[in-house]
């Protein structure tokens, strides 16, 4: 029987008489295409020696990881550790023949040819020790690109987060646009809401904004857009959100404070406002601003909350302009 094995088969460690031994003490199975032989989980209590046609292991997804040809086996821990759940599974992708050794012809072989069952049992953990050198290896190939796709994804979502910050920014300002502020706007009254603290929103216009532009033309008024943008900026807390809305329209969430401090912190914006230097001062044009502000009462609309914003805005500018409203 040797003769007809390939010269890469494993069987050649044994001598002809225990290879007529092993294939004596076990019993031969067929397998057609597509057949398992093994299946990955079951317990495993026999090896097989493949003696005619093609097999191959598979993991679960199908993927296969070895292939097998006449004179070769599989199966063999369970030689050494019966009952162990089977690791893959075995598809003959050809009509195949195997020998299956059990518990019962192991225990046999080993009466009968002791020096067998010792070659068989130092080529499996040979094998074992191959399998976990691969093992080892494939798992720091497999953590080495983890390791790269983190990176890569870590990088997208930065640049994603850094592509967010920007379209929710204002170029002119810095302070947070119109897309921000309709984003942000119900994260604040939820929180405001769940912990019961007070939110003011301030609406506010800039007063006179429009003889700068006309007489001084648009890099002027750019230039009061920007240095209220920083007046805002720098009056306001980390937890609070000043925001341009488009135009001379600004408006200004405050968080986590109750009315009067809401009151003051508006009137020392507005108050920044008016004593900012700009183009126009020599010409005799003064900017001010006029705002209006309201607490949130919980349980209401969003609609709700900033038309009532508007409402003392409105108010404030039918009283004269240059002024804190309150609704």
């Amino acid at each position: 029987m040797r003769k007809a094995l390939p010269p890469d088969s494993p069987l050649h460690a044994f001598t002809d008489d225990e290879i007529d031994a092993i294939f004596a003490a076990g019993r031969a199975r067929s397998c057609a295409v597509d057949e398992a032989i093994i299946t990955e989980g079951e317990p495993g209590d026999s090896m097989f020696f493949l003696v005619e046609g093609k097999a191959e292991a598979r993991v679960a997804g199908g993927r296969t990881v070895r292939s097998y040809d006449p004179g070769s086996w599989f199966g063999e821990l369970s030689f050494i550790n019966p009952g162990h759940h089977r690791s893959a599974t075995i598809v003959a992708t050809a009509p195949t023949t195997v020998q299956v050794l059990d518990q019962t012809s192991i225990q046999a072989l080993l009466s009968s040819h002791p020096r067998a069952i010792f070659t068989l049992l130092r080529r499996t953990c040979a094998f074992l020790v191959d399998a976990e050198r691969s093992l080892i290896a494939d798992l720091r190939r497999r953590n080495a690109e983890l390791q790269e796709t983190i990176s890569k994804l870590e990088f997208t979502r930065q640049r994603l987060s850094e592509e967010e910050q920007t379209a929710r920014t204002d170029g002119l300002t810095g302070l947070t646009n119109r897309r921000g502020f309709d984003a942000e706007l119900p994260l604040f009254m939820e929180r405001a809401k769940a912990i019961g603290s007070g939110l003011a929103l301030i609406a506010m216009d800039l007063d006179h904004f429009k003889p700068v532009n006309d007489s001084l033309g648009h890099a002027a008024g750019d230039f009061v857009l920007r240095g209220v943008g920083k007046i805002l900026l720098s009056g306001v807390r980390k937890s609070d959100l000043p925001c341009r809305l488009g135009g001379d329209e600004f408006v200004i969430l405050l968080a986590d404070l109750d009315e009067q401090a809401a009151w003051k912190r508006a009137e020392a914006l507005r108050t920044a406002v008016g004593l900012m230097p700009h183009p126009g001062n020599e010409q005799g044009i003064r900017i001010t601003t006029t705002m209006g502000g309201t607490m949130f009462r919980p349980g209401e609309t969003l609609e709700r909350f900033m038309h009532r914003a508007d409402e003392a805005l409105y108010a404030a500018k039918r009283a004269g302009r240059n002024r804190v409203g309150w609704e």
